[in-house]
């Protein structure tokens, strides 16, 4: 750190302190910058650098007409902040995670910094934003690099990037148990005959070896197991070239309910019941799914996964927790609407 960013940064770290302990109270007026900068014998442009960082991180607002700098309103309760990167928000199951996380962070006392993933291909303009943000730990959930940053970080699901045991704090789904699940489930109504469909070939592989697993269990081979998107099709041609290739399947599991979702509507355009003529499986509990169809699948519980979240992180940044942790969180299966016994031909 240069001369003038440790400067700064005592002079943002004596703010935070006199506001926690609620010396500058909230609502009310800090020192000015010119005050700041003599107390801390630096020029008027470092302790304005070091009052904008605290603007931006939410502790202090800016008021207009001469109001000055005050505390922001509630902000002294906050011990510190935890930054969540997250891809992949425009589903429910990252809207709940992150409300998980919120309530959680609240909870003991932390505040929370979303990122979206427009950061979400540069490491380095990543731990840039992390900087800025003055973050004391990051929770990150669908995130396709690892952050350049030294503040504890904890992942949720890593599946994108190779996972090197020991050296990252980890909390996954038992994914591999939902897998598993849904197996048991469709060979246990007499499914012998079943297609996987993936997303994409190489992520979400726990719920693919859980599923293979318990089939071998029974000496059960799957049809095929094929990669949706990277078809490059719409769901109803891929499911009319799939079941050319394989008219003797009886069921389809996926392991995402947004594409079981799009193939449920898609057989019924082909004039295919589900489940009298095909069974069909998903994977995650999205709400707005069970609303239409009530999908048989496995909920992985986001708010509660998130709220654990933000408790294991911050557990690990008040030193209750050694580094690195690898925890695993339960799933539930949910028998729906569309799974059962296979058509006798």
């Amino acid at each position: 750190m240069d001369a003038s960013g440790g400067k700064r940064q005592k002079i943002t770290d004596w703010l935070l302190e006199q506001i926690r302990g609620n010396v500058l109270q909230e609502g009310k007026r800090i020192p000015s910058e010119y005050d700041l900068a003599e107390r801390f014998h630096v020029n008027k442009m470092t302790a304005n650098a070091a009052v904008e960082e605290l603007v931006v991180r939410g502790y202090l607002e800016r008021r207009a007409r001469g109001g000055g700098t005050v505390v922001k309103p509630n902000v002294s309760r906050f011990k510190g902040s935890i930054a969540v990167f997250m891809g992949g928000v425009e589903s429910s199951y990252y809207s709940s995670l992150l409300c998980g996380i919120q309530e959680g962070a609240a909870s003991y006392g932390y505040n929370t910094l979303l990122y979206y993933s427009l950061v979400n291909s540069d490491p380095g303009e990543t731990g840039q934003f992390l900087k800025m943000g003055g973050a004391d730990g990051a929770i990150i959930a669908n995130f396709f690099h690892q952050p350049e940053s030294e503040i504890p970080m904890l992942w949720i699901d890593k599946n994108r990037i190779p996972v090197v045991p020991g050296e990252l704090n980890q909390l996954m789904h038992d994914d591999y148990l939902g897998g598993q699940m849904l197996a048991s489930h469709l060979y246990e109504l007499g499914h012998r005959k079943i297609l996987y469909i993936a997303q994409l070939s190489n992520i979400l592989s726990r719920r693919f070896d859980g599923f293979r697993d318990e089939l071998d269990r029974h000496s059960l081979p799957l049809l095929a197991k094929e990669s949706y998107f990277r078809s490059g099709l719409l769901p109803s041609e891929f499911l009319r070239r799939l079941l050319k290739r394989f008219p003797e399947a009886t069921a389809i599991a996926c392991d995402g309910d947004n594409v079981a979702f799009e193939f449920y509507w898609s057989l019924k355009e082909m004039g295919l019941r589900v489940p009298e003529d095909i069974s069909l499986t998903g994977f995650s509990g999205f709400p707005e799914v069970q609303r239409l169809i009530r999908l048989t699948t496995v909920d992985e519980h986001p708010h509660r996964i998130g709220f654990y979240a933000a408790e294991l992180l911050i557990s690990i940044l008040e030193k209750r927790t050694a580094e690195p942790v690898h925890e695993v969180f339960g799933v539930e299966f949910l028998h729906g609407a569309t799974t059962a016994p296979p058509r006798v031909s």
